[in-house]
């Protein structure tokens, strides 16, 4: 009986030495399990804290910038960059505005030059008036307005609107070539061309008198196409002159 019970007390005791080793391997796994959980941690901590960078480059440039605090006392390094292009291009704006502030006060802008543009002097009187020019010439047999006339009845014209009692008096001419009586009623036509265009322009009808005086009143004497190019015309004559 005694020496069951040894049998027995020694089965225990190697029953419990052989369990002791996978309790010890069991902690060891949960230690290792902590410290692998720990170490993401402490790397989401170090992060969140604003570790120092191991790159060169980050500190320099770092080094370069300025601090801002965060409300959470995280001390942040603000980069500070400056975009070449972007540098170029506002300096090429800045030399652009100041040629043109220079160019500005080297001579006068386009508006302005046109404010000194002198107007002409619309007096039938004056000789450097463009109204001093009261002849139209006309082509052989025609009582067609040549183009180049244009600007001149619309100075004219003017003039008459703004002078409400001035009067025109509109005489058609012609060359000696043809009948008295034809030559009469080519400078009528030729007359009453004018007095169509001026009336186009705004001259009222009570400010104008076409007449005709024919071949009886040349402006050059003479038998030649030069002398008959000169005559074959219409003029303007103010009332009063």
């Amino acid at each position: 009986m005694k020496y069951l019970l040894h049998f027995a007390l020694i089965s225990v005791l190697l029953a419990g030495c052989a369990d002791t080793p996978s309790k010890q391997a069991s902690i060891e796994d949960r230690a290792l399990t902590t410290s692998a959980a720990k170490k993401p941690a402490d790397s989401a901590t170090a992060s969140t804290t604003g570790a120092p960078v191991s790159d060169a480059s980050s500190k320099a440039i770092a080094g370069g910038a300025g601090k801002t605090q965060t409300a959470s006392g995280v001390e942040t390094r603000g980069i500070a960059l400056q975009d070449p292009e972007a540098k170029s291009l506002g300096g090429t704006t800045q030399a652009g505005a100041g040629g043109k502030a220079s160019g500005a006060a080297g001579q006068p802008d386009q508006a302005d030059a046109l404010k000194f543009v002198a107007q002409p002097v619309l007096d039938p009187k004056n000789p450097q008036s463009p109204l001093a020019q009261r002849r139209l010439l006309f082509d052989y047999d025609s009582s067609a307005i040549r183009d180049e006339y244009r600007t001149l009845l619309e100075m004219h014209a003017q003039y008459l609107k703004n002078e409400k009692s001035a009067k025109l008096i509109l005489q058609g001419h012609a060359d000696e070539r043809g009948s008295r009586e034809y030559n009469l009623a080519l400078g009528q036509r030729r007359s009453e061309s004018v007095y169509k265009a001026m009336t186009l322009l705004g001259v009222p009808d009570t400010q104008m008198e076409a007449v005709s005086l024919g071949e009886e009143k040349p402006v050059v004497e003479g038998h030649d196409e030069n002398a008959w190019a000169q005559n074959r015309r219409a003029e303007l004559l103010y009332v009063g002159e």
